[in-house]
């Protein structure tokens, strides 16, 4: 089946679209300078035009409204205990996590002493240790002294 060649919906520079050559024009027919139009207002409603938003309020002129604001009044004091008893809720929920918290910092402190006194005591049994093969060396040195100045005398007999 041969496909013909279709004209092409781009418009091409130097061609007007059809709306373009309609043209914008003022009421009394002269061209408009703005590119774009100016936005037209919209209609004001008419009264019965939503016949939701007019059932909604149909009853409001009748509505007791000391009835609503004491509605409202003892919603808002229930609420305010609610957030009251919360508020009390959290406080001893914080004194808990308190008294939790200084029990840890307590328990890691007795682990810190304890194991400080252990490094403490570890260092100065390595200080007595090394003290003792300090003198132990310084020994055998005189007893080297010792045993070579009784060679260097019998030597010399």
């Amino acid at each position: 089946m041969p496909s013909t060649p279709q004209a092409s919906k781009i418009p091409r520079p130097g061609t007007l679209s059809p709306r373009a050559s309609q043209g914008n024009k003022t009421p009394d027919g002269s061209p408009e300078h703005s590119p774009h139009p100016a936005p037209t207002p919209a209609p004001a409603p008419v009264p019965g035009e939503y016949p939701l938003v007019s059932h909604l309020t149909k009853g409001l002129e009748d509505c007791d409204w000391s009835q609503l604001q004491d509605k409202y009044d003892d919603a808002m004091e229930q609420h305010g205990r609610v957030e009251e008893n919360l508020r009390m809720e959290t406080a001893r929920l914080m004194e808990v996590f308190m008294a939790w918290s200084q029990t840890t910092v307590a328990q890691d402190e007795n682990r810190a002493l304890k194991r400080f006194k252990t490094q403490m005591q570890h260092v100065q049994n390595s200080e007595v240790n090394v003290d003792k093969k300090k003198q132990h060396y310084a020994e055998v040195v005189k007893a080297f002294q010792t045993a070579l100045a009784l060679l260097n005398d019998q030597m010399k007999i």
